[in-house]
Protein backbone atom coordinates (compact mmCIF):
# COMPACT_ATOMS: atom_id res chain seq x y z
CA UNK A 1 0.00 0.00 0.00
CA UNK A 2 1.31 3.28 -0.58
CA UNK A 3 1.26 5.57 2.55
CA UNK A 4 1.80 9.68 3.32
CA UNK A 5 2.96 9.58 6.55
CA UNK A 6 2.79 13.45 7.33
CA UNK A 7 4.66 15.35 10.58
CA UNK A 8 3.49 18.67 11.50
CA UNK A 9 5.90 19.48 14.64
CA UNK A 10 8.14 22.62 13.80
CA UNK A 11 11.24 20.95 14.63
CA UNK A 12 12.77 17.86 12.59
CA UNK A 13 11.28 14.90 14.11
CA UNK A 14 13.08 12.07 15.60
CA UNK A 15 10.26 9.87 17.02
CA UNK A 16 7.13 8.33 16.66
CA UNK A 17 6.76 9.19 12.52
CA UNK A 18 9.85 7.48 11.82
CA UNK A 19 8.86 4.02 14.20
CA UNK A 20 5.56 3.82 12.40
CA UNK A 21 7.06 4.12 8.89
CA UNK A 22 10.04 1.78 9.94
CA UNK A 23 7.00 -0.99 10.82
CA UNK A 24 4.88 -0.44 8.12
CA UNK A 25 7.97 -0.50 5.19
CA UNK A 26 8.85 -3.98 7.01
CA UNK A 27 5.68 -5.35 6.40
CA UNK A 28 6.02 -4.41 2.83
CA UNK A 29 4.22 -1.12 2.27
CA UNK A 30 5.59 1.61 0.60
CA UNK A 31 6.07 4.97 2.69
CA UNK A 32 7.10 8.73 2.41
CA UNK A 33 7.43 10.82 4.60
CA UNK A 34 6.70 14.65 4.71
CA UNK A 35 8.12 16.81 7.30
CA UNK A 36 6.72 20.34 8.10
CA UNK A 37 9.94 21.26 10.16
CA UNK A 38 9.99 24.79 10.78
CA UNK A 39 8.90 26.78 13.57
CA UNK A 40 6.91 29.82 11.70
CA UNK A 41 4.96 30.61 10.28
CA UNK A 42 2.42 28.38 11.69
CA UNK A 43 -0.59 27.99 8.61
CA UNK A 44 0.61 27.13 5.49
CA UNK A 45 -0.84 28.49 2.15
CA UNK A 46 -2.84 26.79 -0.30
CA UNK A 47 -0.32 27.37 -3.07
CA UNK A 48 2.52 25.47 -0.52
CA UNK A 49 -0.17 22.31 0.22
CA UNK A 50 -0.66 21.85 -3.52
CA UNK A 51 2.87 21.15 -3.43
CA UNK A 52 1.25 17.71 -1.89
CA UNK A 53 -0.09 16.85 -5.30
CA UNK A 54 3.39 15.62 -6.06
CA UNK A 55 3.13 12.66 -2.94
CA UNK A 56 -0.67 12.68 -2.78
CA UNK A 57 -1.64 11.75 -6.42
CA UNK A 58 -0.27 8.04 -5.47
CA UNK A 59 -1.08 7.75 -2.43
CA UNK A 60 -4.05 4.97 -0.56
CA UNK A 61 -3.72 6.40 2.58
CA UNK A 62 -2.70 9.76 4.61
CA UNK A 63 -1.62 9.47 8.09
CA UNK A 64 -0.52 12.71 10.20
CA UNK A 65 1.92 12.73 13.59
CA UNK A 66 -0.04 15.31 15.55
CA UNK A 67 1.64 17.76 18.26
CA UNK A 68 -1.31 19.61 20.27
CA UNK A 69 1.01 23.17 19.32
CA UNK A 70 0.85 22.47 15.50
CA UNK A 71 -2.08 20.44 15.47
CA UNK A 72 -3.58 23.16 13.02
CA UNK A 73 -1.27 22.13 10.74
CA UNK A 74 -2.87 18.76 10.60
CA UNK A 75 -6.18 20.51 10.57
CA UNK A 76 -5.32 22.35 6.85
CA UNK A 77 -3.73 19.21 5.64
CA UNK A 78 -6.33 17.01 6.47
CA UNK A 79 -8.82 19.27 5.17
CA UNK A 80 -6.63 19.60 1.74
CA UNK A 81 -7.00 15.86 1.30
CA UNK A 82 -10.67 15.58 1.59
CA UNK A 83 -11.55 18.54 -0.63
CA UNK A 84 -8.61 17.60 -3.31
CA UNK A 85 -8.92 13.33 -2.82
CA UNK A 86 -12.68 12.83 -1.28
CA UNK A 87 -12.84 9.44 0.06
CA UNK A 88 -8.85 9.11 0.64
CA UNK A 89 -8.98 8.08 4.52
CA UNK A 90 -6.86 10.47 6.77
CA UNK A 91 -5.45 8.77 10.38
CA UNK A 92 -3.97 11.00 13.07
CA UNK A 93 -1.86 9.56 15.83
CA UNK A 94 0.92 11.08 18.10
CA UNK A 95 0.75 12.99 21.54
CA UNK A 96 -2.42 15.21 20.21
CA UNK A 97 -4.76 12.14 19.85
CA UNK A 98 -3.58 10.80 23.16
CA UNK A 99 -4.74 13.12 25.09
CA UNK A 100 -8.52 13.57 23.54
CA UNK A 101 -9.25 11.40 20.42
CA UNK A 102 -12.58 13.16 20.10
CA UNK A 103 -10.98 15.83 19.33
CA UNK A 104 -8.78 14.57 15.97
CA UNK A 105 -12.19 12.87 15.19
CA UNK A 106 -13.29 16.32 14.69
CA UNK A 107 -11.50 16.21 11.20
CA UNK A 108 -10.03 13.02 10.95
CA UNK A 109 -11.51 9.66 9.71
CA UNK A 110 -9.52 7.51 12.57
CA UNK A 111 -7.34 8.68 15.30
CA UNK A 112 -4.61 6.39 17.53
CA UNK A 113 -5.04 7.36 20.61
CA UNK A 114 -2.41 4.67 22.39
CA UNK A 115 0.82 3.14 21.23
CA UNK A 116 0.35 1.90 17.87
CA UNK A 117 3.32 -0.57 17.77
CA UNK A 118 0.99 -3.49 17.93
CA UNK A 119 -1.96 -2.38 16.00
CA UNK A 120 -0.92 -0.39 12.53
CA UNK A 121 0.32 -2.72 10.59
CA UNK A 122 -2.95 -4.69 11.41
CA UNK A 123 -5.02 -1.69 10.55
CA UNK A 124 -3.19 -0.88 7.43
CA UNK A 125 -3.37 -4.53 6.46
CA UNK A 126 -7.08 -4.74 6.84
CA UNK A 127 -7.75 -1.19 4.47
CA UNK A 128 -5.28 -2.41 1.75
CA UNK A 129 -7.77 -5.75 2.23
CA UNK A 130 -11.08 -4.09 2.10
CA UNK A 131 -12.02 -5.75 5.51
CA UNK A 132 -13.14 -4.36 8.33
CA UNK A 133 -11.33 -1.97 10.32
CA UNK A 134 -13.37 0.12 12.50
CA UNK A 135 -12.95 -2.75 15.09
CA UNK A 136 -9.20 -1.71 15.63
CA UNK A 137 -7.34 -1.60 19.09
CA UNK A 138 -6.04 1.31 20.51
CA UNK A 139 -8.04 3.21 17.74
CA UNK A 140 -11.11 5.35 16.88
CA UNK A 141 -13.30 6.12 14.03
CA UNK A 142 -15.70 8.77 13.04
CA UNK A 143 -18.69 7.21 10.58
CA UNK A 144 -21.41 9.24 9.63
CA UNK A 145 -20.80 11.51 12.53
CA UNK A 146 -20.66 8.31 14.81
CA UNK A 147 -17.75 8.02 17.11
CA UNK A 148 -16.45 4.33 17.69
CA UNK A 149 -14.18 4.29 20.26
CA UNK A 150 -12.37 0.59 20.93
CA UNK A 151 -10.46 -1.03 23.42
CA UNK A 152 -6.80 -0.05 24.55
CA UNK A 153 -4.10 -2.50 24.38
CA UNK A 154 -1.97 -3.16 27.39
CA UNK A 155 1.04 -1.52 27.23
CA UNK A 156 3.78 -2.57 24.39
CA UNK A 157 6.72 -4.51 26.16
CA UNK A 158 8.46 -5.75 23.95
CA UNK A 159 10.56 -2.68 22.92
CA UNK A 160 13.69 -4.53 21.28
CA UNK A 161 11.68 -6.34 18.58
CA UNK A 162 10.93 -2.70 17.05
CA UNK A 163 13.02 -1.35 14.01
CA UNK A 164 15.13 0.76 13.82
CA UNK A 165 13.94 4.71 13.28
CA UNK A 166 13.39 5.16 9.38
CA UNK A 167 16.33 7.49 8.04
CA UNK A 168 15.62 6.07 4.93
CA UNK A 169 16.55 9.81 2.98
CA UNK A 170 15.00 8.24 -0.40
CA UNK A 171 11.84 8.35 0.90
CA UNK A 172 11.59 11.27 2.73
CA UNK A 173 10.34 15.18 1.89
CA UNK A 174 10.83 18.79 3.79
CA UNK A 175 7.85 20.74 2.96
CA UNK A 176 8.82 24.62 3.34
CA UNK A 177 7.74 26.83 0.59
CA UNK A 178 7.91 23.92 -1.84
CA UNK A 179 8.45 20.58 -1.98
CA UNK A 180 11.86 19.17 -1.51
CA UNK A 181 13.65 16.39 -1.60
CA UNK A 182 15.39 15.30 1.88
CA UNK A 183 19.11 15.22 1.95
CA UNK A 184 21.77 14.98 3.95
CA UNK A 185 23.06 18.48 4.40
CA UNK A 186 18.85 19.68 4.55
CA UNK A 187 18.81 16.89 7.65
CA UNK A 188 21.98 18.52 8.91
CA UNK A 189 20.30 22.08 9.19
CA UNK A 190 17.04 21.49 10.51
CA UNK A 191 18.66 18.46 13.52
CA UNK A 192 20.90 21.81 14.32
CA UNK A 193 19.26 23.92 17.78
CA UNK A 194 18.54 22.89 21.30
CA UNK A 195 20.63 23.10 23.15
CA UNK A 196 23.49 23.37 20.65
CA UNK A 197 23.81 24.94 17.64
CA UNK A 198 25.46 21.59 15.74
CA UNK A 199 23.44 18.15 14.46
CA UNK A 200 21.59 16.50 17.37
CA UNK A 201 20.28 13.36 17.04
CA UNK A 202 17.01 13.35 19.86
CA UNK A 203 16.60 9.37 20.75
CA UNK A 204 14.70 7.82 22.85
CA UNK A 205 15.69 4.52 24.87
CA UNK A 206 12.42 3.59 27.14
CA UNK A 207 9.18 4.79 27.42
CA UNK A 208 6.32 5.82 30.52
CA UNK A 209 7.52 8.16 33.11
CA UNK A 210 7.57 7.94 36.64
CA UNK A 211 5.80 11.18 37.70
CA UNK A 212 1.77 12.08 36.64
CA UNK A 213 2.25 16.02 36.49
CA UNK A 214 -0.83 18.05 35.50
CA UNK A 215 0.33 19.66 32.45
CA UNK A 216 1.30 16.34 30.88
CA UNK A 217 -0.29 13.82 28.59
CA UNK A 218 1.56 11.20 30.41
CA UNK A 219 -1.59 11.06 32.82
CA UNK A 220 -3.39 9.90 29.77
CA UNK A 221 -1.84 6.58 29.69
CA UNK A 222 -1.97 5.76 33.74
CA UNK A 223 -5.72 6.65 33.34
CA UNK A 224 -6.06 3.88 30.32
CA UNK A 225 -3.41 1.54 31.95
CA UNK A 226 -4.69 1.99 35.40
CA UNK A 227 -0.97 2.69 36.59
CA UNK A 228 2.72 4.10 35.07
CA UNK A 229 4.35 1.61 33.35
CA UNK A 230 8.01 2.34 32.71
CA UNK A 231 9.64 -0.03 29.91
CA UNK A 232 13.11 0.08 28.80
CA UNK A 233 15.26 -0.90 25.58
CA UNK A 234 18.58 -2.99 26.15
CA UNK A 235 21.30 -1.85 26.43
CA UNK A 236 22.62 -3.65 23.31
CA UNK A 237 19.44 -2.76 21.24
CA UNK A 238 20.18 0.90 22.03
CA UNK A 239 24.02 0.26 21.20
CA UNK A 240 23.40 -1.26 18.19
CA UNK A 241 20.97 1.39 17.21
CA UNK A 242 22.73 4.23 17.70
CA UNK A 243 25.57 2.68 15.61
CA UNK A 244 23.56 2.14 12.41
CA UNK A 245 21.76 5.81 12.94
CA UNK A 246 25.22 7.15 12.79
CA UNK A 247 26.40 5.18 10.02
CA UNK A 248 23.78 6.82 8.02
CA UNK A 249 23.95 10.37 9.62
CA UNK A 250 27.57 10.70 9.90
CA UNK A 251 27.52 14.47 10.71
CA UNK A 252 25.82 13.98 14.11
CA UNK A 253 27.49 15.67 16.82
CA UNK A 254 26.01 14.89 19.71
CA UNK A 255 23.72 12.74 21.38
CA UNK A 256 20.21 13.63 23.92
CA UNK A 257 18.16 11.00 25.24
CA UNK A 258 14.90 12.13 25.19
CA UNK A 259 13.58 9.54 28.06
CA UNK A 260 12.10 11.59 30.90
CA UNK A 261 14.14 10.01 33.39
CA UNK A 262 17.25 8.21 32.15
CA UNK A 263 18.27 7.31 35.86
CA UNK A 264 15.47 5.07 36.19
CA UNK A 265 17.72 2.66 35.23
CA UNK A 266 19.17 0.19 37.91
CA UNK A 267 23.24 1.19 39.01
CA UNK A 268 24.45 -2.07 37.17
CA UNK A 269 22.48 -1.18 33.50
CA UNK A 270 23.79 2.59 33.95
CA UNK A 271 27.24 0.77 33.69
CA UNK A 272 26.84 -1.46 30.99
CA UNK A 273 25.39 1.52 29.00
CA UNK A 274 28.51 3.71 29.68
CA UNK A 275 30.99 1.47 28.83
CA UNK A 276 29.73 0.54 25.45
CA UNK A 277 28.81 3.98 24.53
CA UNK A 278 31.77 4.96 25.37
CA UNK A 279 33.40 1.94 23.17
CA UNK A 280 31.88 2.30 20.49
CA UNK A 281 29.64 5.86 20.21
CA UNK A 282 31.61 8.26 21.56
CA UNK A 283 30.11 11.36 20.88
CA UNK A 284 28.79 14.16 23.84
CA UNK A 285 25.85 13.31 25.21
CA UNK A 286 22.89 14.72 27.32
CA UNK A 287 20.32 13.31 29.66
CA UNK A 288 17.03 14.57 31.56
CA UNK A 289 16.96 13.30 35.47
CA UNK A 290 14.96 13.50 38.55
CA UNK A 291 15.90 14.86 41.61
CA UNK A 292 14.25 11.42 42.94
CA UNK A 293 16.36 9.36 41.54
CA UNK A 294 19.94 11.32 41.28
CA UNK A 295 22.69 9.13 42.52
CA UNK A 296 26.13 10.75 42.09
CA UNK A 297 27.67 6.95 41.32
CA UNK A 298 25.00 7.29 38.07
CA UNK A 299 25.94 10.41 37.22
CA UNK A 300 29.76 10.00 37.53
CA UNK A 301 29.71 6.58 35.97
CA UNK A 302 27.90 8.65 32.74
CA UNK A 303 30.59 11.51 32.96
CA UNK A 304 32.86 9.06 32.30
CA UNK A 305 31.16 7.93 29.27
CA UNK A 306 31.03 11.61 27.24
CA UNK A 307 28.22 12.88 29.32
CA UNK A 308 28.02 16.54 28.55
CA UNK A 309 24.14 17.67 29.46
CA UNK A 310 21.86 17.72 32.39
CA UNK A 311 18.77 18.43 32.32
CA UNK A 312 16.46 19.04 35.34
CA UNK A 313 12.72 20.02 36.00
CA UNK A 314 12.03 22.05 39.08
CA UNK A 315 9.03 24.08 37.72
CA UNK A 316 8.11 26.07 40.63
CA UNK A 317 9.67 27.67 43.40
CA UNK A 318 6.39 27.50 45.08
CA UNK A 319 5.90 23.84 46.97
CA UNK A 320 2.35 24.97 47.12
CA UNK A 321 1.90 25.22 43.06
CA UNK A 322 4.13 21.99 42.77
CA UNK A 323 1.72 19.78 45.61
CA UNK A 324 -1.78 21.46 44.43
CA UNK A 325 -1.39 22.73 40.94
CA UNK A 326 1.39 20.55 38.90
CA UNK A 327 0.95 17.55 40.93
CA UNK A 328 4.43 16.78 41.10
CA UNK A 329 5.42 14.66 43.93
CA UNK A 330 8.65 15.93 44.80
CA UNK A 331 10.12 18.51 47.63
CA UNK A 332 11.81 22.10 45.72
CA UNK A 333 14.69 21.63 48.91
CA UNK A 334 15.55 18.12 46.99
CA UNK A 335 15.52 19.21 43.94
CA UNK A 336 17.29 22.63 45.26
CA UNK A 337 19.99 20.35 46.82
CA UNK A 338 20.80 17.52 43.83
CA UNK A 339 20.95 21.03 41.10
CA UNK A 340 23.79 21.93 43.75
CA UNK A 341 25.48 18.84 43.70
CA UNK A 342 25.65 18.37 40.26
CA UNK A 343 26.96 22.00 40.24
CA UNK A 344 30.87 21.76 41.06
CA UNK A 345 30.72 18.99 37.77
CA UNK A 346 30.27 22.33 35.81
CA UNK A 347 33.71 23.42 36.44
CA UNK A 348 35.19 19.82 36.72
CA UNK A 349 33.71 17.94 33.81
CA UNK A 350 32.02 20.49 31.65
CA UNK A 351 28.71 19.72 32.64
CA UNK A 352 25.84 21.97 31.04
CA UNK A 353 23.57 21.89 33.14
CA UNK A 354 19.74 23.04 31.96
CA UNK A 355 16.94 24.12 34.61
CA UNK A 356 13.18 23.93 33.55
CA UNK A 357 10.91 26.29 35.11
CA UNK A 358 7.06 27.04 34.21
CA UNK A 359 5.45 30.62 34.30
CA UNK A 360 2.91 32.74 33.67
CA UNK A 361 0.44 30.15 35.34
CA UNK A 362 -3.06 31.50 36.42
CA UNK A 363 -3.33 29.71 39.57
CA UNK A 364 -0.08 31.06 41.18
CA UNK A 365 -0.28 34.11 43.21
CA UNK A 366 2.68 36.70 43.56
CA UNK A 367 3.88 34.99 46.71
CA UNK A 368 4.40 31.50 44.50
CA UNK A 369 5.81 33.70 42.03
CA UNK A 370 8.48 35.52 44.62
CA UNK A 371 9.29 31.57 45.96
CA UNK A 372 10.31 31.46 42.69
CA UNK A 373 12.28 34.59 41.91
CA UNK A 374 14.13 33.59 44.98
CA UNK A 375 14.69 30.34 44.10
CA UNK A 376 16.00 31.15 40.61
CA UNK A 377 18.41 33.75 43.00
CA UNK A 378 20.48 30.51 44.38
CA UNK A 379 20.60 28.66 40.87
CA UNK A 380 24.37 27.75 40.24
CA UNK A 381 25.50 31.43 37.89
CA UNK A 382 26.60 29.06 35.19
CA UNK A 383 23.32 26.97 34.68
CA UNK A 384 21.36 27.73 31.79
CA UNK A 385 17.46 28.91 32.93
CA UNK A 386 14.70 27.30 30.83
CA UNK A 387 11.61 29.38 31.19
CA UNK A 388 8.52 27.46 29.28
CA UNK A 389 4.49 29.78 29.26
CA UNK A 390 2.42 27.13 30.47
CA UNK A 391 0.21 25.87 28.33
CA UNK A 392 -3.24 23.79 28.92
CA UNK A 393 -2.45 20.69 26.48
CA UNK A 394 -6.29 19.63 25.74
CA UNK A 395 -6.96 15.78 27.88
CA UNK A 396 -4.50 16.78 30.70
CA UNK A 397 -5.75 17.80 33.89
CA UNK A 398 -4.58 21.31 34.21
CA UNK A 399 -6.79 21.94 30.71
CA UNK A 400 -9.72 20.28 32.26
CA UNK A 401 -9.15 22.71 35.71
CA UNK A 402 -8.93 25.60 33.57
CA UNK A 403 -11.84 25.20 31.35
CA UNK A 404 -13.93 24.46 34.10
CA UNK A 405 -12.91 27.54 35.46
CA UNK A 406 -13.43 29.75 32.67
CA UNK A 407 -9.55 30.26 32.33
CA UNK A 408 -9.28 28.99 28.73
CA UNK A 409 -12.08 28.35 25.85
CA UNK A 410 -12.71 24.70 24.79
CA UNK A 411 -9.81 24.20 21.97
CA UNK A 412 -10.66 25.11 18.43
CA UNK A 413 -8.32 25.45 15.58
CA UNK A 414 -7.92 29.27 16.43
CA UNK A 415 -6.81 28.32 20.33
CA UNK A 416 -4.11 26.29 19.20
CA UNK A 417 -1.74 29.13 18.01
CA UNK A 418 -2.28 29.68 22.07
CA UNK A 419 0.19 26.88 22.89
CA UNK A 420 3.29 28.24 20.86
CA UNK A 421 2.71 31.73 22.62
CA UNK A 422 5.74 33.31 24.22
CA UNK A 423 3.79 36.32 25.93
CA UNK A 424 2.48 36.75 29.17
CA UNK A 425 -1.15 36.06 29.72
CA UNK A 426 -2.00 36.27 33.20
CA UNK A 427 0.92 37.28 35.36
CA UNK A 428 0.89 40.46 33.86
CA UNK A 429 2.89 41.92 37.06
CA UNK A 430 5.83 42.62 38.60
CA UNK A 431 6.82 39.60 40.23
CA UNK A 432 6.99 37.70 36.93
CA UNK A 433 8.70 40.67 35.08
CA UNK A 434 11.43 39.78 37.87
CA UNK A 435 11.51 36.77 37.10
CA UNK A 436 11.88 37.02 33.51
CA UNK A 437 14.55 39.95 33.83
CA UNK A 438 16.21 37.35 36.24
CA UNK A 439 16.75 35.00 33.56
CA UNK A 440 17.76 38.02 30.79
CA UNK A 441 20.58 39.06 32.96
CA UNK A 442 21.94 35.41 33.63
CA UNK A 443 22.70 35.00 29.91
CA UNK A 444 25.87 37.06 30.09
CA UNK A 445 27.38 35.60 33.29
CA UNK A 446 29.86 38.70 33.88
CA UNK A 447 26.84 40.99 33.53
CA UNK A 448 25.07 39.14 36.06
CA UNK A 449 28.06 39.16 38.75
CA UNK A 450 28.45 42.73 38.86
CA UNK A 451 25.42 43.12 39.91
CA UNK A 452 25.18 42.59 43.80
CA UNK A 453 23.06 40.19 45.19
CA UNK A 454 21.60 42.59 47.71
CA UNK A 455 20.32 44.43 45.00
CA UNK A 456 18.25 41.33 43.63
CA UNK A 457 17.11 40.85 47.09
CA UNK A 458 15.79 44.20 47.00
CA UNK A 459 14.35 44.43 44.08
CA UNK A 460 12.18 41.18 45.03
CA UNK A 461 11.51 43.03 48.74
CA UNK A 462 8.12 43.37 49.70
CA UNK A 463 8.12 47.54 50.23
CA UNK A 464 9.35 47.48 46.74
CA UNK A 465 6.75 45.14 45.33
CA UNK A 466 4.18 47.27 47.33
CA UNK A 467 5.46 50.52 45.23
CA UNK A 468 5.39 48.43 42.13
CA UNK A 469 1.66 47.01 42.78
CA UNK A 470 0.53 49.85 41.92
CA UNK A 471 1.48 50.17 38.25
CA UNK A 472 -0.79 49.22 35.18
CA UNK A 473 -0.12 45.29 34.22
CA UNK A 474 0.43 46.62 30.56
CA UNK A 475 3.64 47.94 31.75
CA UNK A 476 4.85 44.91 33.10
CA UNK A 477 3.66 43.12 29.78
CA UNK A 478 5.59 45.38 27.76
CA UNK A 479 8.81 45.22 30.26
CA UNK A 480 8.16 41.20 30.12
CA UNK A 481 8.50 41.02 26.44
CA UNK A 482 11.74 43.67 26.58
CA UNK A 483 13.61 40.69 28.68
CA UNK A 484 12.87 37.73 27.06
Amino acid sequence: MNIALINVTGRMSSDGSRLISALLKRAGHHVRSVFLSRPQPLYYQPQELDYLNEILASTDLVMIAVYSSYAIRAVQITEYVHRKYPGMLVIWGGPHCISVPELGLRYADGVCFSEGDEVVVDFVNKVEAGTNYLDTPNMAFCVNGTHILNESLPPFVDLDSLPYYDYDLNDQFLLDRELLQMTKERLRERLAGYPYPVPILYFLTSRGCPNKCSYCNNCRYVAMFGHNTMRFHSVNRIIDELEDTLERLDFLQVVVFGDDDFFMRPTEEVERFAENYKKKIGLPFGIALSARTYRTKKIEILMDAGLKVVQIGIQSGSQRVLDKVYNRNIKVSKTKAVIHQIEPYQQTHGIDLLIDFIIDNPYETVEDIILTYELLLDMPIRARINMFFLAFFPGTPIYERALGDGIIEPFSEQASRFYTRSRVRYQRNYETFLVLLIRYLRRDVRLSQYIPRIAFRAMGSRPVRTIASVLPGSLYSYLSKLVQ
